[in-house]
């Protein structure tokens, strides 16, 4: 077929273009890398399919809110949230206590607040649910506020701290730990949430087992560090 049949057809299905896509499975597996394996940064940058580091550093700083190099200290990876078909990672509560779920800046007056509840097909033992406010439709960065919840068919949920705008909602629930398949549902709404100054926004969230179409996921809740300043340099 055509390469714009074929988009057209993809993005239909998927609900992404195959170039967004590709970016977003990308970004993914960089992110698993950066956390989980010892490769330097350079060899994951062409592992991932770039040719150039400098592009890659400022479009996943751009995206993320952190360099990769910042996207490898401990917290990072201590409060990632992912999801794929073949690996997924909740925090456990413990590594959650005493987060802020939106920035320190946002918290206060002129903001408004998220009610809602979210629904399972089923419940999941030992799981958590991360209900998230994001600029974007594939999340990259941590969320502009959010809750954690441990998951059960049918939940209330609260985010306060949300700026006023438009903002995409999406949900991602599984076991707590690092497990690979396994239950993961994912939800989200088909429209942007508006959300006004010093107001509730109500809505209802549906969620679904995860498909081996979705996009992959990664968003850490570690608060974004002071930026960096220096270049990266392969040699």
């Amino acid at each position: 077929m055509s390469p714009f049949h074929f988009s057209r057809l993809f993005t239909q299905d998927v609900g992404i273009s195959p170039g967004r896509y590709l970016g977003a499975v990308r970004m993914f597996e960089a992110k698993r890398l950066l956390v989980e394996s010892s490769m330097n940064i350079c060899d994951i940058v062409h592992s991932v399919g770039y040719n150039s580091v400098g592009t890659f550093t400022s479009r996943f700083t751009r995206l993320v809110g952190m360099s990769p190099r910042e996207y490898r200290k401990p917290p990072v990876g201590r409060l990632l949230v992912a999801m794929s078909k073949d690996f997924n990672r909740m925090p456990r509560a413990a590594e959650l206590a005493g987060l802020h779920s939106s920035a320190p800046d946002r918290a206060g007056r002129g903001t408004g607040s998220v009610h809602g509840t979210i629904e399972l097909p089923r419940a999941i033992p030992d799981g958590q649910v991360l209900v998230g406010v994001y600029a974007g439709d594939v999340p990259q960065g941590r969320p502009v506020a959010f809750r954690v919840l441990p998951t059960a068919e049918r939940m209330p949920f609260t985010i306060h701290g949300t700026p006023p705008g438009e903002w995409n909602l999406v949900a991602l629930a599984m076991r707590v730990g690092a497990t690979r398949g396994g239950d993961a549902m994912v939800g989200s709404l088909p429209h942007r949430l508006t959300v006004r100054q010093n107001m509730n926004t109500w809505t209802h969230l549906s969620m679904r087992r995860m498909k081996s179409t979705d996009v992959p996921l990664a968003i850490s809740l570690a608060p974004a560090p002071v930026a960096e300043t220096a270049t990266l340099v392969c040699g």
